[in-house]
């Protein structure tokens, strides 16, 4: 039986979890273990559904998740099969595509690549690494989830998208109804299901090992850089604002139009999850994850990394000389300061430890230096004098 859980994730999103798991757990019963007919039984799937007793009434059942050794070659193509593959189909001097493309799982301990995609890629006339497995893939519990979580992994999900990567205690059972309320369960769901590598990094007696998390391949980035797109999108339509107005302003150094987005987005994310009480850091993590989705792949964007004699808030760097550079410095409002102080701190800073000598180094032209200031739902936006070139 192949793709057991599928229904139970159609169910799980649509709102009928409880009617799909009772049938489950009576279909399983009846069709594996009260069975007559049947010697063995294999069911295959993204996760164990655990806490939902679907398996009581089966015994001596074997699970082995793609954490585990056991058949860890089976699901995916090893490197030498990719190069006999390539090599047949006259195809071996885009192995280097094919690699960024669709290498990069890890099977117990042997890195795969997905067979669908390079099977796809050969098929295909033109040989383009095109995003095969993705776009036929059922993911909207993967992207209703990651939205859901925006908050509460955007930190994670920008170093991620940076090419760095995370470690997260991996759990092997995931409870549905665990999804909503634990990240971690959800770090759980993404490796499980294709959309995080995971490599063991401590080999202890805990039942919950940990594992170092990375985006495997640049197919499987575009899921991510799509759904906090999206999600970004979503949170400055909700006060007439638009992702591609902001971003325009940001490269032009634009501070009163990027300031009346930059408004939009703070406003819609804290009235949307005014209960949770979120702070102004949970809110500018939201949106450099954002900006890192909007603005990839002309741009790389970094936070809190070296530049001049210290560590802007957020680079906006170009991949190609002669296109605008921005560094980015926020501060928030404390101390009874105010939002016209805050912004003098951030300047000063920006000029003191000269946050756009990479972006000089780079090509970068011209150079926008802007200190960002937050109190709340208010935000105000200043451009350095004198640092543009």
């Amino acid at each position: 039986m192949d793709e057991y859980d599928e229904p139970i994730h159609a169910g799980f999103v649509g709102g009928y979890a409880r009617e799909v798991l009772d049938f489950f757990r009576a279909f399983l019963t009846g069709g594996i273990k009260d069975n007559p007919h049947l010697a063995r039984a294999v069911l295959t799937g993204i996760l164990r559904v655990a806490r939902e007793s679907i398996f009581s009434g089966l015994n001596n059942i074997g699970v082995y998740s793609l954490l585990r050794t056991e058949f860890s070659t089976c699901f995916g193509f090893t490197e030498p099969e990719v190069l006999a593959l390539l090599t047949d189909g006259d195809a071996l001097d885009r192995l280097e595509s094919v690699r960024r493309a669709y290498n990069g799982y890890v099977f117990g301990e042997t890195v795969v690549y997905n067979p669908w995609s390079v099977l796809s890629f050969l098929a295909s006339d033109d040989r383009r690494t095109r995003s095969y497995w993705v776009s036929t893939s059922a993911n909207e519990l993967i992207r209703d989830l990651l939205v859901f979580h925006a908050l509460d992994v955007e930190d994670d999900i920008a170093v991620l998208l940076e090419g760095g990567a995370i470690e997260q205690r991996l759990d092997e059972n995931v409870a549905l109804d665990q999804l909503p309320g634990s990240p971690r369960a959800l770090f759980a769901l993404l490796v499980f299901s294709g959309y995080l590598r995971a490599e063991a990094t401590e080999a202890g007696t805990t039942h919950v090992p940990s594992y170092r998390l990375s985006i495997p391949n640049e197919e499987v980035r575009e899921v991510y850089t799509s759904t906090f797109r999206d999600w970004m999108a979503e949170r400055l339509s909700g006060q007439g604002a638009s992702s591609r107005r902001l971003v325009r302003a940001l490269l032009g150094g634009d501070a009163a139009t990027f300031e009346e987005q930059l408004r939009a987005f703070v406003t819609n994310v804290l009235s949307y999850h005014e209960a949770r009480r979120l702070g102004p850091e949970e809110v500018y993590h939201g949106f450099v994850a954002g900006l890192l989705a909007t603005l990839e792949p002309d741009y790389e964007v970094r936070s809190n990394r070296e530049s001049g004699e210290g560590r802007p808030d957020v680079l906006v760097r170009p991949r190609q000389p002669g296109k605008p550079g921005v560094v980015l410095e926020m501060k928030v409002a404390r101390g009874g300061q105010t939002l016209e102080q805050a912004l003098d701190e951030g300047i000063a800073q920006i000029a003191r430890r000269d946050y756009t000598a990479e972006l000089r180094a780079a090509g970068a032209s011209p150079v926008h230096a802007l200190a960002v200031a937050f109190n709340g739902k208010q935000v105000a936006v200043r451009e350095a004098a004198g640092i543009s070139r």
